[in-house]
């Protein structure tokens, strides 16, 4: 599925990660099974559309439902990440967990390593829209209340998640 396969491209949005973190997994459970296609190198179009300020994300399978996330590669800020898919409201989310990073090493375990990415699927040519979880709508609030915005009908998910991001696969060798 082509559209799936954009998925991967929620792993370079990473570098906005850092507005909302939590200690604890927003879901637990119904998470989606993986699809191969998301295994690769992905890239954003780059501020203004400057090529040289593109970021790159590798996206590899753990598991059935996992995946490793690897961004922004090839550089010394790079972050590894666990990341599985769930579904919520007929929305695609990606929740992340910091595995390590260049800088610091394994992240303690109290640390604040979880946050969520929401997925935009458009026409394929488009490319993904990926949106960091961090916005108004979740100031100060903790894993257990965004889950419940989140999976509340009438909650405005552009007051939870920041600006969009557009991603693009690149071709295998």
């Amino acid at each position: 599925m082509k559209t799936l396969s954009q998925f991967l491209l929620v792993a370079v949005l990473v570098s906005s990660l850092t507005g909302c973190l939590f200690k604890e997994p927003v879901f637990e459970q119904g998470f989606s099974k993986i699809d191969p296609a998301l295994n690769g190198v992905w890239a954003s179009e780059g501020e203004n559309g400057d090529p040289r300020k593109m970021e790159f994300a590798v996206c590899a399978p753990l598991d059935d439902d996992r995946y490793v996330l690897n961004h922004p590669s090839a550089e010394k800020g790079s972050l590894f990440y666990e990341a599985r898919l769930v579904k919520v409201q007929d929305r695609s989310l990606l929740q992340l967990r910091l595995l390590a990073s260049f800088n610091d090493g394994v992240p303690k375990a109290d640390a604040e390593r979880y946050t969520l990415l929401w997925l935009e699927k458009g026409p394929a040519e488009s490319g993904l829209k990926v949106r960091a979880l961090g916005g108004d709508g979740v100031k100060e609030k903790g894993a257990a209340e965004v889950k419940r915005l989140l999976e509340a009908a009438g909650t405005d998910w552009n007051t939870l998640f920041g600006e969009a991001v557009v991603y693009r696969k690149l071709k295998d060798k």
